[in-house]
């Protein structure tokens, strides 16, 4: 006979093990696993019925407490599978009646008040992420797990911002994904967590509900970012990809290859929600947060590979538990770079309007853009045949074969139609 399938919490709060009395209680746990950029959060939800939760056994706010999901016959029968939750600062409580119940939250961040409390100002120069992340994990006593390029930065200014606040916003300017868990800074690149092998597959028989979202709104299929290089004083414009959708970036950058990190981050954070699923599963703690899974049975289009950016688990006191999954489809990221000065510039848009292609690109498709017909298509090619033909030879082809061989990264001038 099949044994019965049910999860249980196991709670440590300051160092005392609390699990019997929490499961006998016990309506709700929810664990919300989040990749990058929020805490990670538990919330617990009980009745009160005895009156123990709001008398004697009441919890202090700034309390420490930690989680371990278990999953008793989950798969198959006689096992146990354990999650790990973290270490958690109980920060909300509340109680209610009638019934009489308790709620409890609790976030993952690392015990020391001042890095996200207290505002700081500091000027940093010529110096890696790693670094400003290992001074300010060693000023709030956790330890840094760092899984990225030593990226280096000339001059950075830290202006009234908790070292919380601070080192996310760094590192989503350069496209690293930074999370708290169990008193540890952990940072890392994503792009290299999307090419990594998914941990499984899931099916549409294996979800109870699910969202399929698909978007151009706030998505760009390029980005420009414009600066002036405080070494010669020359203006450039750094374009990744092209296409029709650019998005125009005015920041502070270092240099060039500073501005080709921070635009290739930005593209991939804005379109992170071009094309996203939302599904509920069976609890699978193999899912979390920053792995792939790839998805089958929703149709062709909507099938393939998707990234966990967020994961929220909750088991109910009967022992049920499910979680719901926040992903966004894994796509290759715009990388293609060209670089322009300012008089480049004007002397382009003197002689018709700058376009760098993208992935996919065809004379007659971009023809069909600017003149509305993609017979046009010969107008761009004879404006454009230099660059053409030696970029097709720099690619390894004989010749571009009058167009047909176009390639990402080119910046082509479209003249106005005659």
């Amino acid at each position: 006979m099949e044994k019965a399938r049910y999860a249980e919490v196991n709670i440590v709060y300051e160092g005392k093990d609390i699990s019997t009395p929490v499961n006998k209680y016990l309506e709700s746990f929810t664990y919300e696993d989040i990749a990058s950029g929020e805490s990670d959060r538990v919330s617990i939800s009980m009745h009160d019925i005895d009156r123990q939760w709001m008398d004697a056994w009441m919890p202090d706010k700034g309390s420490h407490i930690s989680c371990t999901l278990v999953l008793n016959n989950w798969n198959d029968d006689n096992t146990v599978e354990e999650l790990y939750c973290g270490e958690f600062e109980l920060d909300e409580m509340s109680f209610s009646g009638r019934p009489l119940s308790c709620s409890l939250g609790a976030v993952s961040i690392p015990r020391d008040e001042p890095f996200h409390t207290q505002l700081r100002t500091k000027t940093w120069e010529n110096i890696s992420i790693q670094q400003i992340a290992s001074e300010i994990a060693g000023r709030a006593s956790v330890e840094l797990y760092y899984e990225a390029d030593d990226i280096v930065i000339e001059i950075l200014e830290q202006n009234e911002q908790t070292d919380c606040s601070f080192l996310f916003s760094v590192c989503e300017d350069y496209g690293l994904a930074m999370k708290l868990y169990s008193n540890r800074i952990i940072i890392f690149d994503e792009a290299v967590y999307e090419n990594r092998t998914s941990v499984c597959t899931v099916n549409e028989a294996d979800m109870s509900k699910w969202e399929y979202k698909s978007t151009l709104e706030g998505t760009y299929t390029g980005a420009n970012v414009r600066f002036t290089d405080p070494n010669n004083e020359e203006e450039y414009t750094v374009c990744i990809g092209g296409g029709n959708r650019i998005l125009e970036i005015n920041e502070n950058v270092d240099s060039i290859m500073d501005a080709e990190r921070k635009g290739i981050a930005r593209l991939k954070k804005e379109n992170k929600k071009a094309v996203t699923l939302n599904i509920t599963m069976k609890t699978d703690l193999r899912i979390l947060a920053g792995t792939c899974v790839d998805i089958t049975g929703l149709g062709g289009r909507i099938n393939g590979k998707y990234y966990v950016d967020k994961g929220s688990t909750s088991k109910s006191g009967n022992g049920v538990c499910q979680t719901k999954l926040t992903m966004h489809r894994v796509v290759p990221r715009i990388e293609s770079v060209s670089i322009i000065t300012a008089q480049e510039e004007a002397e382009s848009a003197m002689q018709g309007s700058a376009y760098t292609v993208v992935q996919g690109d065809t004379l007659w498709r971009i023809a069909k853009q600017f003149y509305g017909s993609g017979l046009e298509y010969e107008a761009i090619y004879e404006a454009n045949k230099e660059v053409i033909e030696s970029t097709a030879k720099a690619r390894g082809k004989k010749d571009s074969s009058h167009g047909h061989w176009i390639f990402a990264g080119t910046v082509l001038t479209i003249p106005e139609k005659g």
